[in-house]
């Protein structure tokens, strides 16, 4: 008989995770040496990289409630940032619903924790995203909320290194990151409007002593139209032949420079086949 994962062991797990919080960085200590390896200039990564716009940030003063406060005084230039966010919209009533229906999906539970740095860090996915629509914006809270549900769920399967634990909490994980890939491919979609694009891409291999295609054609045509066949197989052994109006091909000659030419396809009308043995 399989084992089961019993509510109180599902609790007790929730709770323990609850207690990690976001890792910060945290300055080095004067009495450390620094590594060569990992110094980093900060003006070289800016400087290289394209300007972005910082995305809109909020606190969140518990981790209780979701109660979320400006950073700043200025609150009427946060609330345009996070309309713009949340695909420029002109509706703040969008935007705070659009907020809130994301710190529920990040705290689903009236005893689960939700801290300053996730819920801005999920804002901070969606404004990467750059929905232009409220349907856009939607798409993106979705992306969002699956993705952190998926880590989530990826986190508690290798709390216990257990068969059950993996195939239950593993499982849930890989059906979150796969539906979070399908609304991606749905969002993307909906901005191409349906419309799909194929690429070809045709390998030519040539190889050694062989001549590509441009080659053959350059060394084919001759200045004043006409055509020159050189030692390649089936060529006219230095015979040459007009070039033919356009819609037909040209006549193709045999191994033997003494028989006649096949003659060229795409004319119009009826006339005898010329005989292509002996001339």
């Amino acid at each position: 008989m399989s084992r089961h994962i019993s509510g109180r062991e599902a609790v007790y797990m929730a709770i323990e995770s609850d207690k990690r919080r976001p890792v910060r960085l945290e300055p080095l200590p004067s009495d450390s040496a620094t590594s060569p390896l990992s110094t980093t200039n900060g003006s070289a990564v800016m400087a290289t990289s394209a300007p972005r716009k910082a995305p809109p940030r909020v606190r969140k003063p518990s981790l209780n409630n979701d109660r979320c406060v400006a950073p700043t005084p200025d609150q009427e230039a946060h609330r345009g940032a996070l309309r713009q966010a949340f695909g420029d919209t002109l509706s703040d009533e969008f935007a705070e619903v659009m907020l809130g229906k994301l710190i529920t999906a990040l705290r689903p539970g009236p005893f689960d924790h939700l801290d300053e740095a996730t819920l801005n860090a999920a804002i901070a996915l969606i404004s990467s995203i750059a929905p232009e629509t409220e349907l856009q914006a939607l798409l993106a809270v979705q992306i969002a909320a699956t993705g952190f549900a998926g880590l989530k769920f990826l986190r508690q399967g290798q709390t216990h290194m257990d068969e059950t634990y993996i195939g239950v909490y593993g499982g849930f994980a890989t059906k979150l990151f796969r539906l979070q890939l399908e609304i991606i491919q749905a969002l993307d979609r909906h901005r191409r409007g349906n419309r799909q694009t194929v690429e070809v891409h045709r390998h030519v291999h040539i190889h050694s002593g062989a001549k590509d295609v441009g080659e053959i054609i350059n060394a084919a045509v001759e200045p004043g139209g006409m055509v020159r066949n050189d030692t390649r197989p089936h060529a006219s052994g230095g015979r040459r032949a007009p070039a033919v109006e356009y819609g037909q091909s040209f006549p193709m000659w045999g191994e033997d420079p003494r028989r006649s030419p096949l003659p060229a396809g795409g004319r119009t009308g009826s006339a005898p086949l010329q005989n292509a043995r002996w001339g």
